[in-house]
């Protein structure tokens, strides 16, 4: 089975469309929901430890890990061809800016040169780090753009077997065959993405309301 995710092509770097909604008031952005989910999520007890072992480990993208967990809260399994399309959608996104700005912060983090201490390079690692976070908020935001423009489910299925049925075809497709090492990981997803609660707003949203927790990109 080829994996699902996809080499950075030619294509030029995708761009969130533009909402077709009433516009925000002026210097006011509309929360993009998936976003405010997966922050919560990312909080859950064992969650971060499972998505930055999936990442580092295996190459898996944790908005994508994100995402089958949103989606699958709307009763939706991804097969393979919406998982290519998801990755498709941010392949290069994930692979030139968000990934980049990623080694760069954790170099200085974890670098061991005496200038990474220095509280100019202290600084510094933050702007990346703000930097970074923006990164997955709009890697997001193209995929909930994405998911919005899907019909609905033909046959929905329940929300713990859509959420790990999407997972489980995700980490099957990465390299290292990560639920043959540790199955935990997608227990400890599915768990969570099931118990953070959501509210429809929109089509392809199955929640929202979320309060905001520590991000995604603290890693």
């Amino acid at each position: 089975m080829s994996t699902v995710n996809t080499a950075p092509g030619k294509r030029p770097l995708p761009k969130p469309s533009k909402a077709r909604s009433t516009p925000a008031a002026p210097g006011r952005r509309k929360a993009n929901p998936f976003w405010r989910w997966s922050l919560r999520v990312y909080r859950a007890p064992g969650v971060q430890e499972a998505c930055l072992a999936l990442q580092d480990r295996c190459g898996a993208d944790v908005n994508l890990l994100l995402f089958c967990g949103w989606v699958g809260l709307a009763g939706r399994a991804l097969d393979q061809r919406l998982l290519r399309q998801a990755a498709a959608c941010v392949g290069r996104w994930q692979a030139e800016v968000v990934a980049p700005l990623r080694a760069v912060r954790r170099t200085l983090k974890h670098g061991g040169a005496k200038a990474s201490t220095a509280a100019p390079a202290l600084a510094l690692r933050r702007r990346i780090a703000a930097l970074e976070l923006q990164a997955e908020s709009v890697e997001q935001t193209l995929l909930f753009e994405l998911a919005a423009s899907w019909p609905p489910p033909a046959r929905p299925k329940r929300p713990p077997a859509a959420v790990a049925a999407s997972l489980g075809r995700y980490l099957a497709s990465l390299p290292g065959a990560p639920l043959s090492h540790d199955p935990r990981h997608l227990a400890t997803l599915v768990d969570a993405c099931c118990a953070t609660p959501a509210t429809r707003r929109s089509a392809g949203d199955p929640g929202a309301g979320i309060n905001k927790p520590a991000p995604p990109g603290r890693r």
